[in-house]
């Protein structure tokens, strides 16, 4: 014994087998929540762009009531509950869709422009499927999908943004 310090005979190099697996936990802990972060933030932007895809269909739907309240150029005027009857007597969501969609074919000039612009119609036909919901590639990322329930007495067509069911 040197001035009261006590000499081991050997000396300590690295990490204990201990250190080290504390070590490792930690990374792990740390990564897992890194990589839980991404993977929601990619979650939550999938569900943030539904919803204005979900507000793009329903200002289409509110944009075919409106074209549709006069008689082409006359001042005849359509009530809403011939509308609501017409929206109604279309059964799917998916035939309920296709009024706001462009119609090349169509003699009236607004509904051959369609209500939801090109793009956004031809992204939602993209993902079309044997289902009677509307599917893009959002709505698939954020587990939801779009549909066109029954018109009610009372206010406007409604599209409804659902979780889907698995």
């Amino acid at each position: 014994m040197i001035l009261g310090i006590h000499q081991n005979n050997f000396e300590t190099k690295g990490f204990t087998l201990v250190e080290a697996v504390l070590t490792f936990a930690i990374i792990g802990i740390l990564s897992a929540l890194a990589i839980s972060a991404v993977s929601n933030g990619a979650h939550d932007t999938h569900s943030i762009v539904a919803s204005q895809q979900q507000s793009a269909v329903q200002e289409a739907l509110v944009a075919w009531v409106m074209s549709q309240s006069r008689v082409g150029n006359t001042a005849q005027v359509r009530s809403l509950a011939s509308l609501r009857n017409e929206n109604n007597t279309l059964s799917t969501t998916n035939a309920r869709f296709n009024k706001v969609l462009p119609n090349p074919s169509a003699s009236d000039p607004g509904v051959r422009a369609g209500f939801l612009d090109q793009t956004a119609a031809d992204h939602f036909k993209e993902f079309r499927d044997s289902s009677d919901k509307l599917h893009t590639a959002a709505l698939i990322g954020a587990a939801q999908n779009l549909t066109l329930p029954d018109w009610i007495d009372g206010g406007f067509p409604t599209v409804q943004l659902n979780d889907e069911t698995l």
